[in-house]
């Protein structure tokens, strides 16, 4: 193709698209000057399995092509690809054949872009190589690039949640050896007018941990003068060890993380396995008025439930302006739930005290998403309570406990569940002994109604108590569900009656862009629970003891279960749907919508459809594994 007018007009086209709108001119160019344009008519193959790698990547031009099933059984289509799109991208990256057909659906043009040409723009261009090989990962950071420009806070405080920590970190970091003398410490943090000081080794090439502990002021109260130590005590007795510590190329919304899971705002930071600084929540936190650390103090010393009320309307508002930045999904969902335990875990404090009752003889479930870790914006209750064996004349006395929590927990804007899945319920306030007999119940008998509450109480997690009662349980409930067959396939026909949308039928995408106030997508229900439901099933036959859904799949992943190239689709699939059910819930009312989780597909951009579309077909590719796994 040789015409500067042709030429001119291929380009016009393909930059309409991703990854084609990244790439530079010359790339751009010399892509336009070696495609060659097809035409396929209706029903045509134009691509079929076969022992050797694909001759040629395709970029469909117009019309839509069916990826069809090797084993079609009752839905052959696999996916369903339109303009802009290109296949077999993944196969020609690795190698490998194609395991699928491609066939026109309708009248068809396709651009050809020979295997050798494919090669060499790969070698040319890194957007190219990115993108082939992590073409959804790659759509997502593009997508993330445009909201995070698109929601950008003004003020100059804002810190860009993927900066490095080497960049963020403000001064030398202030040690100590182990056996200085607390008056000597006190003075040094004096001159330098800073509120911690790291433990570090004498000798930094002993090979001992280059942090050893950590004291802030903080501790001053509680561990040296209430105790009354003399000013000589080494600071090596009154320092907190061990001491979480990240690398300096990890990123603030890794600090942020770990701030949030260790309940720290402290953070050594290493390169190359030597101390070279510290960061604080300080200097993570200029987002916005509310800071986690704001909210974290305020859940900590809060006495009532109106304080908390309050705390949790922070919490939704800090998300919020997270999501508004452009934080990604994972790194949101996990802090709303980090700060949600945190919330629930104090005001059973506070109700445990109230009523009289040792918080070592139960521990609270997080049960859903909580037990995931998976929290969004807008999230209700589903919790359960464990008793220790022979506590069952207590467990009056703890009904009334866990309903006055449920309240609790309604009052600062967590619904009552209303599937009565909470434990002020007699079902789920159970001894260790009665909870095992319960699970064995679903998975020897697997009844419809079984498989329902399977899917809700395989998620648990403890929070608050005697987390061991929890621990003794999940290992009990492994070894059970991952022998028993029968159970695994019972629950993954149960996972896949919630159809994939991309098995619908059509283009759901266009379909769903009519005038109609119909047209638009569950994101929970269509969107992210198939994920959840698949990695879940996958997780218990593997014996994986996690709970969270990109946990299991990465645990799959590192045990060899899991194709790592497949799986990371998946992720990122999941991801961005989680990531869209909170842009959605960041930008309405919740007291005033009937479903925080509905997509109104025209709200979209050309690119975050197309990434829709493509995570939808992961949700099916997800889907047809547990359909190979589990046939019949």
């Amino acid at each position: 193709m040789s015409s500067p007018t042709l030429l001119a007009e291929v380009r016009a086209n393909l930059v309409q698209y991703a990854p084609f709108s990244q790439l530079e001119s010359a790339d751009l160019d010399y892509l336009a000057s070696r495609l060659e344009l097809a035409y396929f008519h209706h029903g045509e193959i134009i691509l079929a399995p076969g022992p050797d790698v694909p001759p040629a990547c395709f970029i469909v031009r117009q019309g839509i092509v069916e990826a069809l099933q090797p084993d079609p059984g009752e839905e052959p289509t696999l996916a369903e690809l339109v303009a802009g799109e290109s296949f077999p991208v993944a196969e020609l990256a690795a190698e490998r054949p194609v395991e699928t057909s491609f066939r026109a659906a309708g009248d068809v043009f396709c651009w050809r872009l020979a295997r050798a040409d494919f090669d060499e723009l790969a070698r040319r261009s890194s957007v190219w190589r990115e993108f082939i090989t992590r073409r959804l990962g790659a759509l997502l950071d593009l997508s993330r690039e445009r909201l995070q420009a698109s929601y950008a806070l003004k003020t100059a405080q804002r810190r860009d949640m993927n900066t490095s920590l080497e960049l963020v970190m403000k001064r030398d970091p202030i040690t100590a050896r182990a056996d200085e003398g607390l008056r000597t410490v006190f003075e040094r943090m004096e001159r330098a007018r800073i509120g911690s000081v790291l433990v570090a080794p004498a000798d930094p090439e002993a090979g001992e941990d280059p942090v050893q502990g950590i004291f802030t002021h903080l501790d001053v109260i509680g561990r040296v003068v209430l105790p009354g130590l003399p000013l000589d005590t080494p600071i090596g007795r009154v320092m907190t060890h061990p001491v979480i510590s990240l690398d300096a190329v990890d990123t603030v919304a890794d600090a942020v993380l770990a701030m949030a899971r260790h309940s720290i705002r402290h953070l050594p930071v290493l390169r190359d396995g030597v101390l070279v600084g510290i960061v604080t929540e300080r200097d993570l936190f200029a987002l916005q008025r509310r800071s986690m650390r704001r909210i974290g103090d305020t859940i900590e010393t809060a006495a009532s439930v109106e304080v908390l009320a309050s705390a949790a309307d922070d919490i939704r508002e800090w998300s919020a302006s997270l999501v508004a930045q452009g934080v990604n999904a994972p790194l949101v969902t996990g802090l709303i739930s980090r700060l949600n335990d945190r919330l629930a875990q104090r005001l059973i404090r506070i109700t445990a005290g109230e009523h009289g009752i040792d918080p070592g003889r139960f521990c609270w479930l997080a049960l859903g998403s909580e037990g995931r870790e998976e929290q969004t914006i807008a999230t209700d209750q589903d919790n359960g309570l464990i008793l220790r064996d022979g506590d069952e004349p207590m467990r009056d006395a703890m009904l009334a406990f866990a309903l006055q929590v449920n309240q609790g927990l309604d009052r600062c804007g967590y619904p009552l569940c209303k599937g009565g899945i909470m434990a002020s319920n007699p079902r789920w306030c159970l001894t260790l002994s009665e909870w095992k007999a319960c699970f064995t119940h679903w998975i020897e008998h697997g009844t419809p109604e079984d498989l329902l509450a399977a899917c809700i109480f395989f998620d648990f997690r403890g929070i608050s108590g005697d987390l061991g009662l929890a621990t003794r349980l999940r290992d009990f409930v492994a070894g059970r569900a991952m022998v028993n067959r029968r159970f695994l396939k019972q629950m993954s026909d149960e996972a896949l009656r919630n159809r994939s949308p991309g098995s619908w039928g059509g283009d759901l995408i266009e379909s769903l862009l009519g005038t109609s106030p119909g047209g638009g997508i569950d994101l929970k229900l269509h969107g992210t629970t198939p994920f959840v439901d698949a990695a879940r099933v996958l997780a218990l036959a593997g014996g994986v003891r996690l709970t969270g859904t990109i946990e299991r799949l990465e645990a799959l992943i590192a045990a060899g279960r899991l194709d790592a190239r497949e799986a990371r689709d998946w992720i990122d699939a999941f991801h961005f749907l989680q990531s869209l059910r909170l842009r959605i819930q960041q930008r309405i009312d919740l007291r005033g919508s009937e479903n925080p989780n509905q997509l109104d597909i025209r709200r979209l951009s050309r690119l975050d459809r197309r990434i829709l579309r493509e995570s939808l077909r992961q949700s099916r590719s997800l889907q047809q594994r547990l359909r190979l796994d589990y046939p019949g």
